[in-house]
């Protein structure tokens, strides 16, 4: 599938065009069990999930890695509009990519059995951290987009 990405100092674009429904798409990106397939870059093994889907609701990811290392993200929803768009802020615990009290906002827009979906993460302090941030927004889109085909369920 298509896949784009654009690294700013402080903002993180990335576009990718997925083989299902902006139904199953969303659902993906938003239920637990289904997050804990796809979220984390190519070192994360388990991942746990705490999240409380409303306006003003947080969430807490916690990523083991292969490595020993835990990773935590976590952070607030500030908008939610199903199968459309959702804005929240991101923290995390990594000393190598920081990332503060950063934005993420995720755009889908369905197209029959294909989605589109837009992600924008903005508001680094450092440009390592867009960057760094990059590579594992690529590595979990790129599990996210697996299950997607054909043969995932």
């Amino acid at each position: 599938m298509t896949t784009t990405c654009k690294v700013q100092p402080t903002v993180l674009e990335i576009t990718k065009v997925l083989k299902a429904p902006v139904e199953r798409v969303y659902k993906t990106w938003t239920e637990p069990e289904h997050m804990a397939k796809w979220f984390g870059c190519a070192k994360t093994g388990t991942v746990q999930i705490e999240q409380d889907l409303r306006v003003g609701g947080n969430f807490r990811v916690e990523m083991h890695c292969t490595d020993g290392e835990i990773a935590i993200v976590h952070g607030t929803f500030k908008e939610i509009e199903p199968n459309k768009k959702l804005v929240y802020t991101w923290t995390n615990n990594s000393q190598e990519f920081p990332a503060e009290d950063t934005l993420v906002t995720v755009l889908f827009m369905g197209n029959g059995k294909e989605t589109e979906l837009r992600l924008k993460h903005q508001n680094f302090a450092k440009e390592i951290s867009a960057q760094g941030h990059s590579m594992g927004w690529g590595a979990s889109l790129d599990k996210f987009e697996s299950l997607f085909s054909d043969d995932a369920a």
